[in-house]
């Protein structure tokens, strides 16, 4: 299954996208030059070399993945790898890893597994790191904001000889500020609530949410399983900060013709910003 491919291009330079996301088969967003994956719901030969895989909730398309790309990087003896989840699955999915570990007759995984709770902070490199937010998906969801720092010559030295900047810091002045930018935001299984978390994430330069839904006869089904319809992020459009929004998860309910339709003429009109989709038919 070939997955697709967006370039966006973010204060950070050229951020790549790959992966696809249908609702119930399977949601598996990668982004190659950081080695991470947001939620590995399916088995693809691209997800081993990440080296750091988030898994938001425990419903399968979003973990089904997980033992494979462990096994993998086994096999193909691809180092340590680590592997982040909610607090409240980290038991299962342990014991998930150890299970398929014993059935291939081998060693344990070379896995870390850390569990998180919403407002929670690990880093992923020295100037990257992973903030988790909850979502109101109807079992216990994390989304995630992947934020960027770094340090900058304070406004006020811009033009001294490099001498002088480096006779202040000998000194132990203080000739740099850190700087950081909400680069993405992964929402992961969602309702409307999401609008609720803070600019912190509708503000993000690449916003990941999902739309699960887009004929008005579904608005209840939407509501009672924590998933968006497009009538819930309709009205929301004028809070969103991001310089792309890129749609998830649709249902199989829809075809993704109808579901490209309706954004083209119901969403794309009234963004402040470009619009992108991850949805794919997977074989």
């Amino acid at each position: 299954m070939r997955l697709h491919q967006l370039q966006l291009e973010t204060s950070w330079g050229s951020l790549k996208l790959v992966g696809g996301s249908r609702a119930g088969d399977g949601t598996l967003i990668l982004l190659p030059q950081l080695h991470l994956a947001l939620d590995a719901g399916r088995a693809h030969r691209a997800l081993p070399p990440m080296t750091t895989v988030l898994v938001s909730h425990g419903h399968m398309d979003h973990l089904g993945g997980i033992a494979y790309w462990a096994s993998q990087r086994q096999l193909q003896s691809m180092g340590p790898a680590r592997l982040i989840v909610p607090r409240e699955i980290a038991p299962g999915v342990e014991e998930l890893l150890r299970v398929h570990a014993r059935l291939e007759g081998g060693r344990p995984y070379d896995v870390e597994l850390l569990s998180v709770g919403a407002g929670d902070v690990r880093t992923l490199r020295r100037d990257m790191e992973l903030a988790f937010f909850a979502t109101d998906h109807w079992v216990p969801t994390l989304g995630s904001r992947l934020v960027w720092r770094r340090h900058h010559l304070l406004p006020a030295l811009a033009g001294l000889p490099g001498e002088e900047i480096a006779r202040r810091r000998r000194a132990g002045e203080i000739i740099t500020e850190e700087l950081t930018t909400d680069l993405l935001a992964y929402c992961a299984d969602c309702g409307p609530g999401i609008f609720e978390t803070g600019p912190e994430v509708l503000s993000s330069e690449v916003l990941l949410i999902e739309c699960s839904f887009f004929r008005p006869v579904d608005r209840e089904r939407a509501a009672k399983f924590g998933h968006m319809h497009i009538d819930d992020l309709l009205p929301q459009v004028k809070r969103l900060g991001c310089r792309h929004l890129v749609i998830l998860h649709p249902s199989r309910r829809h075809r993704l013709r109808e579901v490209e339709r309706i954004l083209d003429e119901r969403l794309r009109p009234i963004l402040g910003c470009t619009l992108h989709h991850l949805m794919i038919d997977w074989d």
